[in-house]
């Protein structure tokens, strides 16, 4: 990324001010970082006796750590989100990405009512993460112990960004049925977006906005992904309910020349220099955010 600028911003019952931070003044958090471990050997079922592979990485250090439950980018895997779920996991959390119905490809976007299914499906595997959590410790004693109860966060990246705010409350009409879009699970107590929901097509600009908890959203100025970039034409066309928090405190970070997929570090590979500068201040604001709100390190 070249001349990087950053800028902070926090926006709160109207109230928006930045703060540049200098890459090299970067948060610490965690240092030196925990030892990580990884394990892709376990396998949720799902309705329809739908397998859901998981990708687990947690402190080898013995303690209790808030979980993340990370929703992978469109028609992607667990695989291609080690530089993001390592990173949480050395600094002291309990990382679960759960491997969605459209991963590789296994479901074609035929149409919208297709697509809107794999949503519906996403968002169930983030509720069915939480509700098995005593199920993966059992079949992985290791983990047994570290992940602190009640302490969750969604993420999400590309469309996961959707179905991560679909699971901490957010509510969408579809201007294609009329259709009030919207998620009943209540257990997690924070957000944080990897990319812009609203850079997608059908989505409201400022979707972002209508989350329920505290929200860090980081996306950049040439992020657009597989689902196209937007066109003015679509502006109407999903309309996002009030939110029931306006006082959730939401945060954006913005790069400078930063892209959907950090340069191909996440996602999937693409033709542009790998951006480590960009997905390292990601890193580290938000977990900056995650230290503040979940382990009250203001």
């Amino acid at each position: 990324m070249k001349n990087p600028a950053l800028t902070l911003l926090l926006l709160s019952l109207g109230a928006c001010t930045a703060t540049p931070v200098p890459v090299t003044d970067l948060y610490q958090g965690q240092s030196p970082a925990l030892a990580v471990a990884t394990d892709a050997s376990l396998a949720l079922m799902a309705e329809n006796e739908r397998p859901v592979p998981l990708k687990i990485f947690y402190p080898e250090a013995r303690g209790a750590y808030p979980l993340i439950v990370l929703s992978h980018g469109t028609f992607s895997t667990i695989e291609r989100y080690d530089r993001v779920a390592a990173y949480w996991a050395g600094q002291g959390y309990v990382v679960i990405l759960p491997q969605h119905i459209d991963a590789n490809y296994g479901v074609r976007p035929t149409g919208y009512g297709v697509m809107q299914n794999v949503t519906r499906t996403r968002v169930a595997d983030m509720s069915l993460v939480l509700d098995e959590l005593d199920y993966i410790e059992q079949q992985l004693p290791d983990l047994a112990g570290r992940i602190l109860q009640g302490h969750y966060i969604a993420a999400g990246h590309s469309i996961g960004t959707q179905v991560a705010m679909l699971a901490t409350g957010l509510s969408y009409k579809t201007g294609f049925s009329d259709d009030l879009i919207s998620g009943s699970e209540i257990r997690y107590e924070a957000l944080v977006l990897a990319s812009d929901p609203g850079k997608m097509r059908l989505m409201p600009r400022n979707i972002w906005l209508g989350s329920n908890v505290p929200t860090f959203m980081a996306t950049g100025t040439d992020d657009y992904g597989l689902m196209g970039q937007r066109g003015e034409a679509t502006e109407a066309q999903s309309e996002v309910m009030p939110t029931t928090n306006t006082e959730a405190d939401r945060y954006l970070l913005l790069l400078d020349k930063g892209d959907h997929y950090f340069g191909g570090l996440v996602q999937k590979d693409v033709d542009a220099k790998p951006d480590h500068e960009g997905l390292a201040i990601f890193n580290a604001t938000s977990t900056a955010f995650l230290d503040a709100y979940i382990k009250g390190n203001r």
